[in-house]
């Protein structure tokens, strides 16, 4: 029988939230001699893309009292804040309710925090080694000592050196949206296309005075909006997607039932909107809002989806997904006051569009768009710059980042079907480009969106990350055997 080595070696790529709960959860977990890797390539740990705005106005998108990073503690993050000098909010307190959004900036030093404590108070057989580094490339054996496709892991970053673990996590967060397909090569080179709109520098480079286009109307649109208007932006704002939806607003709610019976579950989408627009019925005449009801189907998502057939979460993804989202997803209510007044004075208008074309200009770049509904006319607008704020990518197989290509030409990953993320099992556990499931290979975060639909909120993942780390603590190793790093077998296509 082969040996337990004698410390176990996990390696988390990715920084972020999920990169550092996970973290913290593996240092309070951890009962036998663990040394726990935090790679991150960015200069600092805990804020990621998500909390490392500059923005004050940029709030958290949950209630406070929803983002405890802790799931046996939901009111963690509320003593945080109650702790703070000014009661924890930009600004005001937060009530014993929770129902107050914070800055970003403000979660992001929480989570810095949080990974602080548990590292100060983990037990001596537990160490955690951050390192500032980017992963370009991992390889692992293919007849470990535990069996076949079971050997240890070898990371190369792009300082130069290699790093030897056990496990490794992969907790990249999300991607820069790719670039609309009608968009000439000229366009994404010039200064007037903004590829990422949480490119701070590029957002400052736009001249206050130009009419701007950005594509996507959720709510990356919406902190985009807020980050010119800040910066002192004056000129009209015309933001675009394909049905024209804004998210809603959050109203504070109350406690109410789902429909949801584990013993019987709805199989087909239609099914789904049907009882959950018969709870907003019940909920209305009990005097609470829509939003009731549709928050207490959120524990139960996972399992929605789990029990939908494959041709209807395509059926979802095709028609229901932009209402979902909208629906989901809302603005914090001091957010959606400042969007409604630029709506009203003009400065933002929210169109409903195909965009046909992106061509380059002297001055700027012409937009032709074939507008919504039945009558379909094109239109054209000039604007002094394109900012892209359609979502992140999901696709992997379009997603140009070292790791991730390195993963899909090994073939140790591959996109879902429906292209939501790296295809995965519940546990995280990678599944091949063979079929089969890594037991040393794990992806959390956005990228494991797959079996869950929902998993890029903090509730979802805070639960992802207690739940992985016992399972990454508890599972049997042998002997690793880390080989050399081995040329890709195969290219994927771009």
């Amino acid at each position: 029988m082969a040996s337990r080595p004698s410390k176990r070696r996990i390696a988390i790529i990715g920084a972020g939230f999920t990169g550092s709960v996970l973290a913290a959860h593996l240092l309070r977990t951890a009962e036998e001699p663990t040394s726990v890797h935090l790679i991150e390539r960015a200069p600092s740990v805990g804020t990621g893309l998500a909390y490392s705005t500059p923005n004050s106005a940029h709030v958290l998108n949950v209630r406070a009292y929803n983002m405890s990073a802790f799931p046996d503690d939901p009111r963690h993050f509320l003593r945080w804040l109650w702790a703070q000098d000014d009661g924890g909010v930009d600004g005001g307190l937060v009530p014993p309710s929770g129902h107050a959004f914070v800055s970003r900036a403000r979660y992001g030093a929480y989570i810095q925090d949080v990974l602080r404590d548990a590292q100060a108070s983990a037990p001596p057989h537990v160490s955690l080694t951050v390192t500032r580094a980017e992963v370009v490339d991992l390889a692992q054996d293919t007849d470990g000592a535990d069996g076949p496709g079971n050997g240890g892991i070898r990371l190369r970053l792009g300082t130069g050196p290699s790093l030897n673990v056990d496990l490794a996590a992969l907790c990249v967060g999300n991607f820069s949206p790719s670039p609309p397909a009608v968009t000439e090569p000229e366009v994404l080179a010039s200064d007037r296309f903004v590829a990422a709109p949480w490119d701070w520098q590029a957002l400052a480079a736009i001249d206050a005075d130009a009419p701007v286009l950005i594509l996507g109307t959720g709510l990356t649109m919406v902190d985009t909006v807020l980050a010119l208007e800040d910066q002192g932006h004056r000129g009209p704002v015309l933001a675009l997607s394909r049905r024209g939806l804004l998210p809603v607003v959050h109203e504070e709610t109350r406690p109410f039932k789902s429909f949801v019976h584990p013993q019987v579950m709805p199989h087909t989408v239609l099914d789904v909107l049907i009882a959950l627009k018969a709870d907003v019925r019940r909920a209305r005449a009990a005097g609470l809002d829509w939003r009731s009801a549709f928050d207490a189907l959120r524990p139960y998502h996972h399992l929605l989806w789990k029990n939908l057939p494959m041709e209807e979460r395509r059926r979802f993804l095709r028609h229901a997904r932009p209402y979902w989202e909208i629906l989901r997803h809302r603005m914090a209510p001091e957010v959606a006051a400042r969007i409604a007044s630029l709506i009203a004075n003009g400065r933002l208008t929210i169109r409903a569009g195909r965009l046909r074309e992106l061509r380059l200009l002297p001055d700027g770049v012409e937009a032709t768009v074939r507008a919504r509904g039945a009558e379909g006319n094109v239109w054209t607008r000039r604007v002094g710059a394109v900012i892209n704020a359609t979502g992140t990518e999901c696709d992997f197989g379009r997603i140009d980042h070292p790791l991730v290509r390195s993963l899909l030409e090994r073939g140790l990953a591959r996109p879902d079907p429906l292209r939501l993320g790296l295809d995965v099992t519940e546990d995280g556990a990678l599944i091949g480009e063979d079929g089969a499931v890594s037991r040393r290979l794990f992806a959390l975060g956005p990228v494991s969106r797959p079996p869950f639909w929902e998993m890029t909120a903090v509730p979802e993942l805070r639960n992802q990350c207690a739940a992985a780390a016992r399972h990454l603590i508890g599972l049997p190793l042998g002997i690793p055997q880390v080989p050399s790093l081995r040329a890709p077998r195969t290219r994927v296509s771009q």
